[in-house]
């Protein structure tokens, strides 16, 4: 039995509500939403595309809302869309459009994403590369935004990572250790943890190994 329009509503954003006699309602742009009267009965092909138009609006405003917090990968945004409910089609069609109006970007989102965090959270590229493969990025853009983070510049943020950490502590071998591991957690290269350790166990004042002159070649 086709349901009718019974209720239609104006709404913020050049919105306009509108439910069916059925109980369904939906929230559509007010352009398409010309020919939908109260009265007007619909068909099954009516609704699916009101049912389209809901869901896009909603989709859409989800992602902005997300994108206005901070930039976002493009699985990050379809993640999304897919637990709010949005179909297939729907789904590819705002991020197709979002992608079109430089909203989503995966290059820029990597590129950002490495600067931003190997500053602030002081992270190797190991870690970083973890990350972004989390963020759903595939291995070119992975792999062309960490391009240059060398092992020079590596160094320069381990070792003030390690400066910060020790501080003016005495620095003895389980000291060295820690470090070890904490430079692996945050991704740096080996061989950078390994020239930073070699430098920082050199400075042992004492080992229950015999002092800095015993010192293992890797870490």
């Amino acid at each position: 039995m086709p349901e009718t329009i019974v209720e239609r509503k104006p709404r913020p954003r050049d919105r306009v509500w509108i439910r069916l006699s059925g109980g369904r309602f939906f929230a559509i742009p007010e352009a398409a939403a010309t020919h939908c009267v109260l009265g007007v009965a619909l068909s099954d092909e009516d609704i699916d595309h009101l049912d389209r138009l809901d869901q896009y609006v909603r989709g859409h405003d989800k992602a902005m809302r997300m994108l206005g917090a901070r930039a976002r990968s493009r699985r990050e945004i379809e993640s999304a869309l897919r637990t709010l409910g949005i179909i297939d089609a729907v789904r590819k069609g705002i991020v197709e459009a979002l992608e079109g109006a430089g909203l989503i970007d995966d290059a820029r989102f990597a590129r950002e994403f490495v600067s931003v965090r190997k500053e602030t959270r002081r992270v190797g590229p190991h870690r970083l590369r973890q990350d972004l493969s989390r963020l759903g990025l595939n291995r070119v853009v992975v792999d062309r935004a960490l391009a240059s983070y060398g092992a020079e510049e590596q160094e320069v943020l381990a070792r003030a990572l390690v400066e910060r950490t020790v501080r003016s502590g005495v620095v003895d071998e389980n000291v060295v250790r820690r470090v070890v591991a904490l430079l692996k957690r945050k991704g740096f290269d080996y061989a950078v943890v390994n020239r930073v350790a070699y430098d920082l166990a050199r400075k042992m004042r004492s080992s229950p190994r015999g002092d800095a002159d015993n010192l293992p070649d890797e870490w």
